[in-house]
């Protein structure tokens, strides 16, 4: 009787642990997908802000050269008034 126990718990066991590596299994299955599927998200949201910020940087250069300009053409306009009089 008392080996019939033992192998019933023995038994028992095995099951325990064949559904446990089971699980596990799919578990990690799962975790990887979701990792995939997460890591494909992070990187669309990365690339649309890079271009975001991109585009944003583009126009604040365009800015910054249009007032640049502006302030190369009145120091110009400063230099032909002060070499003029001499």
């Amino acid at each position: 009787m008392a080996k019939k126990k033992a192998d019933g718990f023995e038994k028992l066991a095995r099951l325990i642990k064949e559904e446990s590596d089971d699980t596990r299994s799919a578990l990690r299955t799962e975790m990887g997908a979701l990792e995939k599927r997460l890591t494909q998200r992070i990187d669309g949201i990365e690339r649309k802000m890079d271009e975001g910020f991109a585009t944003i940087v583009r126009r604040l250069d365009q800015i910054i050269q249009m007032q640049l300009d502006e302030h190369a053409g009145r120091i110009k306009k400063l230099e032909t008034a002060v070499f003029t009089r001499r």
